[in-house]
């Protein structure tokens, strides 16, 4: 059995998940912790159960509560030992060559010590769970942007992508007649970046399902470095898509993994 437990907002959860179908391998149950998920300022719920049909493989994957989640013990001990059962930030990406016949228990985001190779792994397996909804576009000339307002505005991590970012991905993007479309937590925060950039836009979106879907429903997307919107461009449709991200997560956090057809921008 895969014990992870789960934190964040619905990107953070999908990262967890993720890591957990990589160790799980098809061959082991899945249990999502949510034990610790009221703990934070920020307060958060499971959000997988909206996005993903648990009961696709042939496995269970279940929502519970774990003693040594609870304990945080593979946050604690995350130790470079082969077969260690207990994987964390720290670990993860050596503990990735192993496959386990016991228990393991995950605790931590999984975003670091990823690889190409198991992130596009995870995304292969990830997206045939995908419960898919279908939001209409308008034209192929329209470009959506996601922006980030609310918490990451108060805690700086909104510096990765200043408006010299917006403008210069709106730039890329501007051939022929683009209008543009914007999916945002902070609408007045959105209009102060755009209201002075001379571009035609929209808001659209109205909860945070349609706003996944309908940024991985735009074959053009400018993204910001939010966890929520790496994951809806990853998970979206990619076939000719043109995808304007940053390059880092937050302040002095450089993403390592690339999204299908990403132009990465750096504003450093």
């Amino acid at each position: 059995m895969v014990t992870v437990r789960l934190a964040g907002g619905l990107g953070n959860q999908i990262f967890q998940f993720a890591a957990a179908l990589l160790y799980a391998n098809g061959e082991q149950d899945i249990v999502l912790d949510t034990s610790g998920m009221s703990r934070y300022e920020s307060k958060h719920t499971n959000e997988l159960m909206k996005f993903f049909d648990l009961s696709h493989y042939n496995m269970s994957i279940r929502e519970a509560n774990s003693y040594i989640a609870k304990m945080r013990l593979a946050k604690l001990f995350a130790f470079k030992i082969v077969d260690w059962p207990l994987i964390g930030d720290k670990n993860f990406e050596f503990s990735e060559e192993f496959e386990y016949h016991q228990n393991i228990f995950m605790d931590g985001y999984f975003q670091e010590g990823l690889t190409q190779q198991a992130f596009d792994k995870e995304v292969e397996l990830l997206k045939p769970l995908l419960i898919r909804k279908n939001f209409a576009v308008e034209s192929a000339d329209v470009c959506i942007i996601h922006i980030r307002g609310g918490d990451f505005v108060r805690l700086g991590w909104n510096t990765v992508t200043p408006k010299e970012y917006y403008q210069a991905a709106i730039t890329h993007m501007q051939t022929g007649n683009v209008k543009f479309h914007i999916v945002t937590d902070d609408r007045e925060y959105a209009k102060n970046v755009f209201d002075d950039m001379g571009i035609e836009y929209k808001f659209v979106g109205s909860s945070i399902i349609e706003d996944f879907f309908l940024i991985g429903a735009y074959s053009k997307r400018i993204l910001s470095s939010s966890t929520f919107s790496f994951w809806a461009s990853a998970l979206g449709n990619n076939v000719g898509s043109a995808v304007v991200a940053p390059s880092y997560w937050i302040p002095e956090r450089k993403r390592k993994i690339f999204l299908p057809n990403e132009i990465r921008l750096e504003m450093f």
